[in-house]
């Protein structure tokens, strides 16, 4: 299977100490392969199995105390 890219908008990752937390938030979802982020653009890319959702990786950020959309 070919794996998906989603690009999410991200509010509070100011330093990568809250990027490895949100990254490490992200990992735990299963189908999630890798996890880079734009710091200054505010973006999380999320390389992923198709049938993660969207939603499910925003709400999963948000319940880590970034949100996301």
């Amino acid at each position: 299977m070919t794996p998906t890219r989603t690009t999410l908008t991200t509010y509070g990752i100011k330093c990568q100490g809250c990027a490895s937390a949100a990254r490490a938030a992200l990992a735990d979802l299963p189908g999630v392969e890798t996890v880079a982020f734009d710091l200054p653009g505010k973006t999380a890319t999320v390389t992923h199995d198709a049938d993660v959702q969207r939603t499910h990786m925003a709400r999963t950020l948000t319940q880590a105390g970034f949100p996301s959309e």
